[in-house]
């Protein structure tokens, strides 16, 4: 059974048929199309147009605008594919020479190693180490792999960032009202529930309102 393409998919190749197929725009087109089959073809061409700013030749203001409306690629994709050849070209050339006798690595863990150069407390031994593992072992790890293999060196390494600490506004408060009144409603007329249950609810209800007054209160002192 024949794939059905997508309205992305259909959308590139009836612009391909617009195009000069020798031109730089045809050339990132088609490969943003063959993508799947090698995103080093397209990681090139996508380089090439970001720092030669073909782009706005063809009319887009922005390299993620073009990416994301001609491309049909998300941004976040485009600079993990121009951000991973870029790693390859710059640090790692011979992989690229010999891309032909040689699969190179998929592209999330090219995308890790350029991160971990910047992010990665490690010295040049041990990032050269975890380096050669992908680049000249029998098969490339994978990406959890090489993430434990930076872990296991710097421990901070790639660790997510703390969540912002979150304040209760005007409208948090409102809602914990509303919802201690409703569960108030349902409750009283359960007289097995003891008084002491009865009275720790009222409590409850009764400071949520009075605290959710005050801000209003002060709310309405700022705007005037």
């Amino acid at each position: 059974m024949v794939r059905r393409r997508t309205r992305g998919e259909a959308q590139i190749e009836a612009l391909l048929h617009k195009l000069d197929p020798e031109s730089e725009r045809y050339k990132v087109l088609r490969a943003a199309r063959d993508f799947k089959a090698s995103w080093v073809e397209l990681g090139e061409v996508l380089t090439v147009a970001r720092e030669g700013a073909g782009y706005k030749d063809w009319g887009y203001d922005s390299f993620e605008a073009y990416c994301r409306q001609e491309l049909q690629i998300k941004p976040d994709t485009a600079n993990k594919l121009t951000r991973s050849f870029a790693f390859l070209r710059d640090h790692n050339p011979d992989s690229l020479d010999n891309r032909e006798a040689r699969e190179l690595p998929p592209l999330d863990v090219v995308d890790l190693l350029s991160r971990a150069r910047e992010r990665a407390k490690l010295s040049d031994e041990q990032f050269s180490q975890i380096e050669g593992q992908v680049f000249e072992g029998e098969s490339p790890p994978s990406k959890t792999e090489v993430l434990k293999r930076f872990r296991e060196l710097d421990p901070e390494a790639f660790k997510p960032a703390p969540k912002p600490v979150r304040t209760a506004g005007d409208d948090d408060l409102r809602k914990a009202l509303l919802l201690a009144e409703r569960l108030q409603t349902v409750i009283e007329p359960h007289q097995e529930v003891s008084p002491k249950a009865h009275e720790a609810l009222g409590s409850l209800v009764g400071e949520l309102r009075r605290l959710f007054e005050a801000t209003r209160r002060e709310s309405e002192v700022v705007v005037q």
